[in-house]
């Protein structure tokens, strides 16, 4: 097979749209790389100009760029591809923290080389749209699904769909408040259009962070209070508590998605072996579940290490192609 024959096209987009750039977003989207920050486990460095042509041959191979942004399966996911393509290729790679709109637009730019974070075919439609002619798309890592959730405590009877929320007296037993994450975010913008589309006049998004997302479902949890928070699967939290996504009859927040890997124009040519790598790099729900719990409960660096060391027969045909026999 051919480099340019692993080249992979997105899922056709389609059906009812969320609007996934923000007036703040539009911004980011335009800005130069100076504006991303990026984190390496060596330490902190700075993009400070954009990338120039980047060398094919193994001896002079340059470091990757690896785009992610601060969710639970991100960090995971963004840490496996950084052990496996240096172990595996002899490739140093640099993970950027980044907002998921200069992702793309850095992706676009060559700034960039991979970014592990792309929610196809809804949530990051817009995002998508902009780029996908100048972007390689190497296919889905997992499966994943938005939404807002309740702890399962709140009664079905009582709330089972997110229509129900227009109810005033329904919202004020949340403090007429959902708790959202960070407003880059696809999940916080189809939020967004959730109040517009259910006509949700008496409830407030409050868009922070997944960080103070989890911390409030805790606390709330805790204190056996109700709450509605804005959330995905793959996350820790639905290992951790017992909740449930609210029914959208209007599928504002689409089905399930696919979250796909995605890299910077000819990186598929220059670097066949690390394209190969990606277009195999798949997990499966139940572990990726298992390795965001014990992410959560030691670090993201301690379980990426274990999962790796637990499942070497899967790390190889990633890395090589080679299934395993017997």
């Amino acid at each position: 097979m051919s480099a340019r024959q692993i080249r992979r096209r997105a899922f056709l987009l389609g059906g009812l749209g969320v609007a996934g750039i923000s007036a703040a977003s539009l911004v980011k989207l335009s800005a130069p790389s100076t504006s991303l920050s990026s984190s390496a486990s060596s330490g902190q460095e700075g993009l400070e100009a954009p990338r120039s042509s980047l060398p094919g041959s193994a001896s002079a191979r340059p470091t990757l760029r690896l785009g992610w942004s601060p969710w639970a399966d991100a960090e995971v996911v963004s840490l496996i591809a950084q052990t496996v393509i240096q172990q595996a290729y002899n490739v140093r790679v640099e993970r950027v923290l980044a907002d998921i709109g200069i992702q793309y637009a850095s992706l676009a730019r060559g700034d960039l080389d991979l970014m592990l974070m792309a929610w196809l075919p809804l949530t990051h439609r817009d995002y998508y749209r902009r780029v996908r002619d100048r972007v390689v798309d190497f296919g889905s890592m997992y499966s994943g699904r938005l939404g807002w959730v309740v702890p399962d405590y709140v009664p079905a009877s009582d709330l089972s769909s997110i229509a129900d929320l227009r109810d005033p007296s329904l919202a004020a037993r949340f403090d007429n408040r959902v708790q959202g994450i960070d407003p880059g975010s696809g999940l916080n913008q189809a939020s967004v259009e959730a109040l517009k589309s259910y006509r949700l006049n008496d409830l407030e998004l409050v868009a922070s962070s997944s960080a103070a997302m989890t911390a409030v479902l805790d606390q709330a949890i805790r204190q056996q209070r109700w709450v509605v928070v804005t959330s995905w699967t793959p996350h820790w939290m639905f290992a951790r508590y017992k909740l449930r996504f609210l029914q959208d009859p209007q599928r504002v927040f689409g089905g399930i998605e696919w979250i796909h890997a995605l890299g910077r124009p000819e990186l598929d040519l220059e670097m066949p072996d690390v394209a190969g790598f990606l277009t195999r790099f798949y997990l499966p729900d139940q572990e990726m579940s298992d390795l965001l719990l014990q992410a959560n409960e030691q670090s993201a660096e301690a379980a990426v290490d274990d999962y790796i060391a637990s499942h070497p027969a899967r790390v190889r045909y990633w890395s090589t192609g080679e299934i395993a026999s017997g």
